[in-house]
């Protein structure tokens, strides 16, 4: 067996620490780029103007529940309610759009924010891990939208002008996209420039530390709920808009995949480091994961296994280990 140098230990080690330090959203913006590479070389058509369509729109979705789960997540703690907000929302907005028109706009980001906040009240009240309180939530929400309705909804014609209020374009752009760009502004000024992203990241770094420098530590935990609420809604109201339809079940499956952005993103699952940023980023990654896996005829169900062992290597990947010892 050939000797090992000593100085190849230390460069082996200084390599490992290189790649450790460097920001988590550069290696996912790594990420992004190889995996452009390779579909684009799998498959030209990977970048045609129509698949970039089919990508934006797939994105879109995704960041906007994304940025609701992100805030969450940002204090350490995890929202496995947003499929039953989406559902809910997107029946409610179904269901009213024809008897008020414009105001079930208001109305679905309304509802969205109340389930959000019933999450906070619950969590902070009962101090149960957030996990199972909105597990809990979420079945609670979905059988709502059973009671509302158990069977879809399609929107009648004489209400698809309001639906093409998302659906219609400005500039070339889809309305959709814009909406998703409006929200990813607006919570990107919240979590960057404003007392309560700071109070939110805060908690996710040391939340003993944040309690103990007289931080209404509660309250900002009700709020990061209620902004995911609203992320689940206008993701929701886009989605229903887009299909022209509703049912109780249409949120299902952005549970694991609102979590999936977030963490393939580069954001810690353990909360204090990551952000808006790198939930676009995620988002970007799993819409492309999503697409490239259907364009090589990879079975839908199949790619729920590839996806929950993403998450995995994600979290493994950004995991604190140091706050193993919190439950939140």
């Amino acid at each position: 067996m050939a000797d090992v140098k000593i100085s190849d230990i230390k460069k082996v080690g200084g390599i490992r620490r290189l790649v450790s330090d460097l920001p988590t959203i550069y290696i996912s913006l790594f990420i992004l780029l190889v995996l452009v590479v390779v579909l684009y070389i799998g498959n030209h058509s990977f970048l045609s103007k129509y698949n970039l369509k089919v990508l934006a729109d797939g994105t879109t979705i995704l960041l906007c529940v994304g940025l609701g789960q992100v805030f969450v997540i940002l204090t350490g703690g995890i929202d496995l309610s947003v499929g039953g907000v989406m559902s809910l929302v997107a029946v409610v907005f179904l269901s009213t759009v024809e008897h008020i028109g414009f105001a079930a706009f208001p109305l679905a980001l309304a509802v969205g924010a109340v389930a959000g906040l019933i999450n906070g009240i619950v969590y902070t009240k009962l101090r149960i891990p957030s996990f199972i309180c909105t597990l809990g939530t979420n079945g609670i929400f979905v059988s709502i939208t059973y009671l509302i309705t158990a069977a879809p909804i399609s929107a009648p014609g004489k209400v698809h002008h309001y639906l093409d209020i998302v659906n219609g374009k400005i500039g070339g752009f889809n309305n959709g996209w814009l909406l998703a760009v409006a929200l990813f502004a607006i919570f990107f000024v919240i979590q960057r420039y404003t007392y309560l992203g700071k109070k939110i990241v805060a908690i996710g770094s040391n939340e003993l530390m944040t309690k103990l420098s007289g931080i209404d530590v509660n309250s900002s935990k009700m709020l990061a709920f209620m902004l995911s609420g609203i992320g689940s809604a206008v993701a929701a109201v886009i989605l229903s808009s887009y299909l022209y339809s509703a049912y109780p079940t249409i949120g299902e499956v952005y549970i694991l995949e609102s979590i999936a952005v977030v963490v393939v993103g580069g954001t810690a699952l353990t909360g204090g480091s990551g952000g808006i940023v790198n939930t676009l980023v995620g988002a970007v990654i799993m819409s492309i994961l999503k697409n490239g896996m259907t364009v090589i005829g990879i079975d839908v169900y199949a790619q729920q296994t590839f996806l929950g062992v993403l998450i995995i290597l994600a979290v493994a990947a950004s995991f604190d280990r140091k706050k193993l010892s919190f439950i939140k």
